[in-house]
Parts: structure tokens; C-alpha cells; sequence
């Protein structure tokens, strides 16, 4: 068990609500719950039957401060592994601030941010990659960042994981076999088996690495560069799509002197929209320093709206941008298509290669649908791809893979160079460590503190 102390939190979220939940946990839950919370049909939680609601009053003394339900989850079949009380009652956060301070007063002590996942890690309830899938699942910007971290939850990494390891420790013991009895009748590993062992492993291991990229996108969504000259639509294509005035839009060039970012939803994956500064030549030093801006949230961006004005003929600044976006995910937007059109889309592929180019009016709108038919379709893939492959959605994570997988490297570069079964099995060992971080396995104290000092309150 984690330890003696009984702890309390809201664990619902600030403002008001049809509910609001008070959740108590550790040995002495029932009783603390029993003095704050009167059942109509059960004289206390201790006697009540585990998992079954009973209809009652928060009191304090004689008074009832509101009335809800409340419910015993006995460990360790509980959250957290220990013994469980939540009180339901009105989300009305001064009944839920009174009702956390009774309890309080009757013996808890307020939990820190994510204590209640941290016990249930230490309880042996979850592990570490199931505990940070909770705040993934709490934080998920979209079904597929949704869908990743359920995976996750599941234990789908964790199984990953602990599959690679056995892997290692089943190569490790057949090393150290060798090494410490040479003088036994046991038949040595030969280079090639211990070479195809490892490559076994590290097959897997980059599939895994080069699906992270995805895994980053999935999680805090494509990052979306609105590109072009000024006056060109950039701004007024944005607030369209937010449909809200967030960028402002004159007639000026050069308003638009910093990168915005604004998110939207659109399919499985939120898009990180990011206006930037009209792309000419300028002398102004401010305006200069937001056309920098503007490179380099192109060279980070996923995906890149290039917007040209449709109505006036290609300027040069707009062929250096076409061409910059030749073999990018990119989408080109010939905006102002209400007025006459100087630009064809066949003028656009012969610089950009074949991207998508969609016509529209971002000031009224025109075409719009189009464009977010056109985003749905690339945010759809990444939605379903989702679902059918383990992606390694958290930095952590891919840190660890990356360093386990480069002692598997070394290992095997070890093994060509015929150097000795034991410098070999060194390297095995910090991979079969690595690993264990990952799940919680092999993981310091510190870094599960600061792993749950990310996760909210009364989670």
C-alpha cells in the first residue's frame, strides 16, 4: 500500500454543474465519509454494501449542507487500490468547497495534484504508461488523440514494452550463461543467433520511432501555416474558419506583424492554425522580424495553406512561395474568387507540383466547404490511422525508445566487431533498463513525483 494517510479532493472540474463529486481514498475513507455524508438506509459505509449508491445528506452537525449520493468502492478493487468514498452531490462549488473543508475536518488530508493516479500506480494498480494515458485521455484535443491514449490506457505499450524486455532479459541470461560458467557443457550463443535477436528487436523499435512523428500529431494536432502576401486573404481566411473575428483585417499590408495561433477541430485531428505576416520585401525592422517568423512557421508547420489573391496576376513573391511548397503536405488557396481571376490552377502546379487548389472567398465565404472537405479528408487518415497501429504519442516515451534503441545498436555493432559476450551484454542491460522507465519498472522516485506534479487536482 502507498501509505497510512486517508486524502480528499474535488474531483470534478471548476464551475458550476448538474453534479459535482468529492472523492475521499486511503484505509481510513469509510469512516472519514461517514462522518460528513447521513444514508437514509445504511447507518454508515462501513456497513454499506461496496458499489451500490445510497441516497443521503452532507451535514455538518445538525445542519445538511446539500444532499447526493454516495458510494463505497472497497480496495483493492477500487481507483486507486485502497478503500474509495465519492460523494455526488450539486455541482454548486461553494456546496463543493464546504463539503471538501467537512472533510477535511474529519480527517483527510487534501490530495495533491494527481495523488489519487499516483497511489494507484504505486498500488501496482496501473502502471506508468497507463497512468500518464489518463491525463492524455483528459487532455485529448480529438478522437484519435482520444483513441491513442484508451490504447494506451488498455495496455497496449505497456504490452509493447514488456515484450521487447523479455526479449532482452531471455538474450541477457543466454550471455551471462556463457560468461559466468565458460567451464560448463553449455552450448554458446553463435554471433549470428545473438545478431538475429537483436535485429528482432530492433526492427520494431524504429517502426515504432518513425511512426512518433505521427504520434506528436495525432496528440497536439496539425500544425497549419496560413502563408501568402499581405492583403493576399491570410487573416480573413482564418477568421472564417474560426468563424470569428480574431485576426484583424484591413486593407493596410503588413497589419499582420506576428504569428497568430488559434485551434479548430476539423475530423479526428485539431488543426494548429497559424497566421503569419505577408511575405514581400520590406524595410520596416518590425515587420521584417514577423516575415522571419513567417519561414520559420513554415519550416515547422505539418501542413501549409499557401493563399494567393486570385484577382491579381502572380507576383514573385508568390512563385517563391509555390515553389517552396513543391513536395510539402501543402493546400493551395486562389482567395477572392468573387472578383474576375488572374491566376490558374495550372499557373499553380507547374510551381507547386500537384497539391490540391481550391478556390474560395474567404470574406464571404464562398468555396469555404470545399476547403474544409478538403482538411477533413487529410485529418480523417490521420483519425483512422490511429486506431490501427501503436503510436508513441508521449516525448517521454519516444526519448526512452530512442536511447534503448541506440544501446541495441551498439550491442550489435559490438557483436560484428566479435568483441567480448560481456560488453555485449552491457549494452542489453541499459536497453532492458531504458525500457523499464517507460513502464515504471526500473523508474526513480523523482521522476514519479514530477511525472504526477502535471496531472490535475483530485485525478
Amino acid at each position: 500500500m502507498y501509505e497510512e494517510t486517508t486524502i480528499a479532493a474535488i474531483a470534478t472540474a471548476p464551475g458550476e454543474g448538474g453534479v459535482g463529486i468529492i472523492r475521499i481514498s486511503g484505509s481510513q475513507a469509510a469512516d472519514v465519509g461517514s462522518r460528513v455524508f447521513r444514508m437514509k438506509r445504511c447507518p454508515s459505509f462501513r456497513a454499506a454494501e461496496p458499489w451500490r449508491m445510497y441516497y443521503g445528506h452532507v451535514v455538518d452537525g445538525p445542519r445538511a449542507v446539500d444532499e447526493g449520493l454516495g458510494v463505497y468502492m472497497k480496495g483493492p478493487h477500487s481507483y486507486t487500490g485502497e478503500d474509495v468514498v465519492e460523494l455526488q452531490i450539486h455541482g454548486s462549488m461553494e456546496a463543493l468547497r464546504e463539503t471538501l473543508t467537512l472533510v477535511l475536518e474529519a480527517g483527510a488530508v487534501l490530495a495533491d495534484r494527481g495523488e489519487f493516479t499516483k497511489r494507484a500506480f504505486l498500488n501496482g494498480r496501473i502502471d506508468l504508461t497507463q497512468a500518464e494515458a489518463v491525463m492524455d485521455i483528459i487532455t485529448a484535443r480529438g478522437s484519435a488523440a482520444l483513441t491513442q491514449a484508451e490504447s494506451h490506457l488498455s495496455g497496449a505499450l505497456s504490452r509493447y514494452v514488456h515484450g521487447v524486455r523479455d526479449q532482452l532479459k531471455d538474450l541477457i541470461t543466454k550471455l551471462e550463461v556463457t560468461i559466468d560458467y565458460p567451464e560448463e557443457d553449455i552450448e554458446d550463443l553463435t554471433r549470428d543467433e545473438i545478431q538475429s535477436g537483436l535485429r528482432a528487436i530492433k526492427g520494431p523499435m524504429e517502426e515504432l520511432l518513425a511512426r512518433s512523428e505521427r504520434g506528436r500529431i495525432i496528440r497536439e494536432g496539425l500544425r497549419t501555416a496560413i502563408v501568402g502576401r499581405p492583403n493576399a486573404g491570410k487573416s480573413s481566411l482564418l477568421n472564417a474558419l474560426l468563424q470569428e473575428d480574431r485576426a484583424i483585417v484591413t486593407d493596410i499590408p503588413g497589419t499582420t506583424r506576428d504569428t497568430i495561433e488559434e485551434s479548430i477541430r476539423i475530423g479526428g485531428v485539431p488543426l494548429v492554425l497559424m497566421d503569419t505576416a505577408g511575405l514581400r520585401h520590406t524595410d520596416n525592422q518590425v515587420e521584417k522580424i514577423g516575415i522571419e517568423r513567417t519561414k520559420q512557421s513554415m519550416q515547422r508547420a505539418d501542413l501549409i495553406l499557401a493563399v494567393l489573391d486570385g484577382s491579381r496576376p502572380m507576383a514573385d513573391e508568390d512563385r517563391q512561395l509555390l515553389a517552396s511548397i513543391r513536395g510539402r503536405q501543402a493546400i493551395v488557396i486562389l482567395n477572392k474568387y468573387d472578383l474576375p481571376q488572374e491566376i490558374s490552377e495550372d499557373a499553380v502546379r507547374a510551381l507547386a507540383g500537384d497539391v490540391p487548389v481550391i478556390s474560395l472567398s474567404a470574406q464571404y465565404g464562398s468555396g469555404l466547404s470545399d476547403l474544409e472537405e478538403a482538411l477533413s479528408r487529410l485529418t480523417e487518415s490521420q483519425d483512422a490511422e490511429s486506431g490501427r497501429a501503436l503510436f508513441l504519442t508521449n516525448l517521454r516515451h519516444v526519448e526512452l525508445v530512442r536511447k534503448a534503441l541506440l544501446a541495441v545498436e551498439r550491442a550489435l555493432s559490438a557483436c560484428g566487431l566479435g568483441m567480448p559476450a560481456d560488453c555485449i551484454a552491457v549494452d542489453l542491460t541499459e536497453s532492458w533498463h531504458t525500457l523499464g522507465e517507460i513502464t515504471g519498472d526500473t523508474v526513480d522516485d523523482e521522476l514519479i513525483a514530477s511525472i504526477f506534479r502535471n496531472f490535475c487536482v483530485g485525478k
